[in-house]
């Protein structure tokens, strides 16, 4: 007899959020609900009427892991709300402080799947090791944020007009020299998750665990381009009218449903690595686990050309000139490492925020999640969810 089964709350991921699946008489999933049960904070609510510079200091406080990047697309949002360009060192400054949130964020997913590919015997040596290897790593994202930003959890440094000051040679060498051994533990990093997944997916019999048929989006490959996609084609509904059929899943979900086009689309590792690299997947989750670590690879390499561009005594800030506030909304566009992450802010000549929306990364993937979960046995859901590490 058909069943439901309710996974609540999931565990080992970024968010909050709960699995409930209608199962056939062989454990096969038929309909997957992957509701987001994070409270509402209203932060788009309470940036109405503030001033600019607020803006990037309270949406940093919408995620512990991804502070970078929001406070990135608000800056951007509103300094496209003004017309303002920033100078070339700000620019190189506050991408290297989006890496750094990439290169820190990536290896810690790595952790989080640990258990879902290793084996009960193997949790000795083998487990411990790698958790040395990614700590290490994490310790060098973390201290790119650190250095561009100012401190690793709010970055002070990163402010609308640009970033509030340079760095010091030492600091830059620093830089250098801990992406050169990122660089190096890239390499083991990749090889370790080739292995595993290998295994994993030779010994459960299905290669393409977790596959879909939504189309991806991604803007960029390592920053973001507000160019990259027409923001007409972008709707968002609220999860009570996604889930309108389902009333019981509808009140506990707390997202907005981001659509491109009018459908579903995955954001993330894999679609900025098939849309902009060379990157074949064979379209099951556990791709998604390789993209990562491949782009561990792409935010160093980009992260050590960005050293040598900087030059130390540039300019890296303007002071902002809100009487050229437009009509319109100013966007805001960062790859975050789940994906696509924007904010919009519509400002006033007073240099108050006006009106503010954001489409946060981790909402394009939650469709993509039920979507993946479908077809394959229950037991597989949490690890065909933690893939996306919404």
């Amino acid at each position: 007899m058909a069943e439901s089964v309710t996974i609540s709350p999931t565990t080992r991921h970024e968010g909050h959020a709960k699995l409930v699946l209608n199962v056939d008489d062989e454990g096969i999933v038929t309909k997957a609900f992957y509701p987001n049960t994070t409270p509402v904070r209203g932060f788009e609510t309470m940036l109405q009427g503030k001033p600019a510079a607020f803006g990037p200091i309270a949406v940093m406080r919408i995620c512990g892991i991804c502070q970078a990047t929001h406070g990135i697309a608000s800056c951007e949002a509103v300094e496209n709300a003004i017309d303002a360009e920033i100078p070339e060192d700000g620019k190189i400054l506050r991408e290297l402080l989006g890496l750094g949130n990439r290169m820190h964020s990536h290896p810690l997913h790595h952790l989080l799947i640990a258990d879902d590919l290793l084996k009960p015997e193997e949790s000795g040596t083998l487990r411990v090791d790698a958790i040395k290897l990614i700590q290490k790593m994490r310790k060098a994202g973390q201290l790119v944020v650190d250095v561009t930003g100012g401190e690793g959890i709010h970055p002070p440094n990163l402010v609308v007009g640009g970033m509030r000051t340079n760095i010091s040679e030492r600091a830059k060498a620093k830089l250098y020299y801990a992406c050169r051994e990122y660089e190096k533990d890239c390499n083991t990093m990749l090889e370790v998750l080739e292995t595993l997944i290998e295994r994993y997916l030779g010994e459960i019999g299905i290669p393409d665990l977790g596959k879909h048929d939504y189309p991806y989006i991604a803007t960029d490959t390592t920053f973001g381009n507000r160019d990259a996609i027409n923001w007409k084609d972008v709707t968002e509904v609220p999860a009570q009218r996604f889930y309108a059929a389902y009333p019981e899943i509808a009140e506990t979900a707390t997202n907005q449903i981001p659509f491109y086009r009018g459908n579903p689309a995955e954001g993330g590792p894999r679609a900025r690595m098939v849309k902009y690299g060379n990157f074949k997947s064979g379209g099951g989750a556990m791709d998604l686990n390789l993209a990562r670590a491949l782009e561990n690879f792409e935010a160093v390499k980009r992260s050590l050309e960005l050293i040598d561009e900087l030059n130390i005594n540039g300019a890296t800030k303007i002071t902002p000139d809100y009487s050229k506030a437009k009509e319109s909304f100013g966007i805001g566009v960062h790859e975050a490492p789940r994906a696509t992450n924007t904010h919009m802010a519509k400002m006033g000549k007073d240099g108050r925020i006006e009106n503010y929306n954001i489409i946060a990364a981790s909402t394009w993937n939650f469709p993509a999640v039920e979507k993946a979960i479908e077809g394959y046995h229950h037991k597989y859901a949490e690890v065909i969810m933690r893939a996306y590490d919404i």
